[in-house]
Parts: C-alpha cells; structure tokens; sequence
C-alpha cells in the first residue's frame, strides 16, 4: 500500500440507553481520502494499545470534540468550563508522545490543537465568554461547512506557506476553549479579530494545530483547507516511505 494510514482519535458518545461508543465526524474521513491517505477511526483505550497505534499509523489526527480537564494544566474548573474526558485526554497525550517520538506526523484540529498545547506544557481559556473582553462568536449559527469569522495569519509562519500565502482567510468556528499560554516550542501563528489564538507553528516539522475545522470546510468545497490536508498527507506519506527503506 502506497497510501499512508492515518489514525484519527474518537471521542466518546452515548445517544440512548442501547447506542454508545467511539465517534469521529465523516468529515475527517471524507477530508483524508480526498487527500490520498487511508483513514482508520482509533477507539479510546489508553495503555499498550495506543503504542501499537502509533507503531500502526504513519500519521495522526487529533479530532475535536469535549474539553480538556483543567487539572491537566494546573487549574480548577471554572464555571463556564464545559463536559471532559480525563480518559480520553491521557489516551491522546500518550498517543501524541508516542508520536512525536517516533517522528510521525500530528495534526491537531480544534480540541486536538488544545491537546498538543496542554500536553506541551501549555494552559487553555476554559470559556472564551467568561475571560476575553468583546470576543467574537467563536461557536456558529451556521452550517459547519461555511466559514464564519477573519482569521489573520502570520507572515512568517509554516501555516501561510502551507495555505498559499493568505495573510488573511475566512474560517469555521465551533469552540469556546482556546489556547492561553503557549506551551513550549509553540508560537501563534494565527489570530481572531479579538485575539484568540487560531493556529499555531511547531518547531517539529510534522505537527500541525488549527482551531477550526478544516476538515468540514473541505467536505463543504474549500480547496484551501484541502490544501492543510494534502500537505499533512505528503508528510505522512514521507514517513511511511522512509519507515520502508529502514
């Protein structure tokens, strides 16, 4: 097989007494193929069987979805904090380690680029409402497919090469946690009209953070975000070809 395998981290549902279990959205499966990689859905089992995922996958991404607990970067909950999976988060810290370890690629998307900040020493705004003056609306009225608000993307940053030299794009926006405190080796590399980190570089070539959903803009039409996931795709495949030749 000539296509990288990529693992997407699923979050945890329950939609009635008889129908629970591990869950991505469609789009990050339908984003992934479009752009040339097979994607394969990884439950939420922390210990050994996250090792062998990151032994398995050539790529990873880490999906949106409840937020981080807070005591993972030294706070309390604060009131407008909202539903957390502590499993979930260790499973994906692990996973992340593992990961970067191994040198395979990581794209954290939404909650996931909240993961990689955390897990890189970082600290999170718990509501965006409670402790940003005059935020925008970071959680839409509209289809997720559509974009919302102006993100502007820095010059200097991997994110403006990537997405072809746009200094500002028009994104999604389903959240109300951002980034606070960088965590290390993170610069922003993308910001909201009220300040909210959007995107951030990596000194590590193979990590890749979006607070947006690139995924379903790209389900939608936007060859832009198609563009994030090709270039993931590339630097996945890259490993996969480089992992065949040891």
């Amino acid at each position: 097989m000539t296509k990288p395998m990529i693992g997407i981290s699923s979050g945890y549902v329950k939609l009635s007494e008889f129908s629970e279990g591990d869950y991505a959205h469609k789009d990050y499966i339908s984003s992934l193929i479009k752009a040339g990689a097979v994607p394969l859905i990884l439950p939420i089992v922390p210990g050994p069987s996250v090792d062998a995922y990151a032994a398995l996958c050539d790529g990873f991404v880490l999906s949106g979805g409840c937020d981080v607990n807070p005591q993972f970067f030294d706070q309390d909950p604060t009131p407008g904090c909202g539903v957390f999976d502590t499993e979930r988060d260790r499973a994906e810290f692990q996973l992340l380690q593992q990961a970067m370890k191994l040198g395979k690629p990581v794209f954290g998307i939404c909650r996931g680029l909240q993961v990689i900040n955390v897990a890189l020493g970082g600290t999170l705004i718990q509501d965006i409402a409670d402790e940003i003056d005059h935020p925008i609306q970071h959680t839409q009225k509209v289809s997720r497919k559509e974009g919302s608000h102006r993100v502007r993307i820095a010059k200097d940053s991997r994110l403006y090469q990537v997405l072809g030299e746009h200094e500002a794009i028009v994104v999604n926006s389903l959240h109300h946690q951002s980034v606070a405190r960088l965590g290390d080796g993170l610069r922003a590399a993308a910001f909201a009209a009220d300040g909210v980190v959007e995107a951030v570089d990596i000194t590590e070539k193979g990590l890749i953070g979006v607070q947006w959903h690139p995924e379903s803009m790209t389900a939608g039409g936007s060859e832009l975000m198609l563009h994030l996931f090709e270039y993931f795709v590339s630097l996945s495949k890259e490993m996969k070809q480089a992992n065949a030749e040891i």
